[in-house]
């Protein structure tokens, strides 16, 4: 009996050790975000490295969009905003666009002061020769990005330019912890910014 009970007692502090941290949003595999440097609202480069905080919320968007992208931007202002003043510098802020054909920093840096956000956000400097590095960090974080073209051409939201094209992506946000591996995604749709906060302050104790 003594045998069973200590068994018993070294499986239960084992189990805590080791077991998995139940979230709010939906858990990922944890795997390593595919490092990268992108260009932020002022056109000065930016990389992981910069980011000394213990958790990184990565929301993506683009300027055009009108199926929650502002939306998004708002929730991850209000989730940043329920935590306390230390919590808060334990964890950093990033936007990444999904549009990078269209949203070059100008354009960023006009969203953020739309938005009254204060974040970086980022995208490429030249589309040609840094789309296959962005369409990497998309995949890394599970953004799924599709671009469809427009039977006519329509003016972007916001834009006097005209767009032959439509993208359609993901839109969520996704937490990595202290290793720079992806650990939660929060859909839009199912945003609820006090658990999100939770979730943040489960991976920054960790």
């Amino acid at each position: 009996m003594r045998i069973l009970i200590a068994v018993m007692t070294v499986t239960m502090l084992c189990s805590g050790c080791i077991g998995t941290i139940d979230f709010y949003g939906n858990t990922l595999d944890p795997k390593p975000v595919t490092p990268f440097e992108l260009f932020d609202e002022n056109g000065e480069k930016f990389n992981l490295s910069m980011i000394d905080s213990d958790v990184i919320m990565v929301g993506f968007i683009h300027t055009s969009c009108l199926d929650g992208c502002d939306d998004l931007s708002m929730s991850m202002n209000e989730t940043y905003n329920l935590l306390s003043s230390q919590e808060q510098q334990r964890v950093s802020l990033l936007t990444i666009t999904t549009d990078p054909w269209h949203d070059d920093s100008n354009r960023l840096y006009h969203y953020k002061r739309n938005n009254s956000v204060e974040w970086p956000h980022l995208t490429v400097s030249n589309i040609n020769s840094e789309l296959e590095m962005i369409e990497s960090v998309w995949a890394s974080f599970g953004t799924s990005v599709e671009v469809s073209a427009n039977l006519t051409d329509s003016l972007a939201r916001c834009s006097i330019h005209l767009m032959n094209y439509t993208v359609t992506h993901t839109v969520h946000a996704v937490l990595v912890d202290v290793d720079r591996d992806v650990r939660v995604q929060w859909l839009q749709s199912e945003w609820d910014s006090e658990s999100v906060a939770a979730d943040i302050r489960k991976l920054s104790s960790q």
